[in-house]
């Protein structure tokens, strides 16, 4: 395995976890914001302020770990 298929599978699947860490997230605080439940909650529950702050964390955190990604296959001019 040459260094750029390394790299592009490393940093490619860094970008891909950051994203689906992302969207997941999104969906579950969308869902919560729709319905009032968490997947996998089937009863509304009363949510702490403090939670859906770390929720919106874990969305920042992904989008950036996923741009980190994007940006490090790019710069390695494998796309």
């Amino acid at each position: 395995m040459s260094d750029t298929s390394f790299g592009f599978l490393l940093f490619g699947s860094i970008g891909a976890i950051g994203a689906a860490l992302a969207v997941g997230t999104l969906a579950a605080l969308w869902r919560y914001h729709r319905t009032g439940a968490f997947p996998g909650h089937d009863t509304a529950e009363v949510v702490p302020r403090s939670r859906l702050v770390r929720m919106w964390i874990r969305v920042v955190l992904g989008l950036i770990v996923a741009a980190y990604g994007v940006y490090v296959v790019d710069a390695s001019g494998v796309l």
